[in-house]
């Protein structure tokens, strides 16, 4: 006899199932007719859990936002202190680990772009926007302590992140070119960064500590 499945626990089926075929395919490359067929549902079932494909979308968003919300822990406790290498670290090894341990979220995030889809801004705004701002922030506040050189915080916080993410895509797109990401990765961009910025900077310390 089938067990049948608890309110909660298929709607969270559904959410994976969705994940996976909008990765694969795009929101407007999927059927709900695909989707219900992959969590074994039939289609009035699927809309008894959400209404419409742009409230699952909506659903997802905030279901990756929660789960990168969390992982930025520690970035916004580094955020608080005065340990630059630490932070940027940190910051570095959270974007590669997006595109690592959760490709999917980084395929929505460009099929969304791409295909110019409504919800697309506030894919951005709850995912990737917070760590700009994060990182610009702390950019910001070492700037007026007289830390680092004077800069557009906006700009250099996109440009830091910018070259992490890159060699991210990079990754995700041509895997037996780039290989997988690793912790020499996020050490050397981030040396190359402070290198930029820092004031002053005992450099032989802070390559030690990154390299590790």
């Amino acid at each position: 006899m089938k067990t049948r499945m608890k309110s909660g626990d298929r709607r969270a089926a559904i959410l994976h199932a969705a994940i996976r075929l909008f990765a694969e395919k795009g929101f407007r490359g999927t059927t709900t007719r695909e989707l219900a067929r992959a969590v074994g549902v039939t289609e009035p079932v699927l809309y008894q859990h959400f209404r419409t494909k742009r409230a699952l979308y909506n659903a997802i968003i905030e279901t990756k936002a929660a789960e990168f919300a969390e992982r930025a822990g520690e970035l916004r406790q580094l955020a608080r202190g005065a340990d630059d290498a630490a932070f940027f670290r940190a910051a570095a090894d959270l974007v590669l680990s997006r595109y690592r341990d959760d490709p999917e979220t980084a395929r929505l995030l460009l099929f969304s772009s791409l295909e110019r889809h409504e919800l697309a801004e506030l894919f951005f705004e709850r995912i990737s926007a917070g760590l700009h701002k994060l990182v610009a922030g702390y950019i910001r506040r070492r700037t007026r302590a007289g830390a680092f050189r004077r800069v557009n915080p906006a700009i250099a916080a996109r440009g830091f992140i910018g070259m992490i993410s890159y060699h991210g895509f990079s990754e995700l797109l041509l895997p037996e070119r780039f290989g997988k990401p690793d912790r020499r990765v996020a050490g050397e961009m981030t040396a190359l960064f402070l290198k930029g910025i820092l004031l002053q900077a005992d450099w032989d310390a802070i390559k030690e500590r990154l390299a590790k």
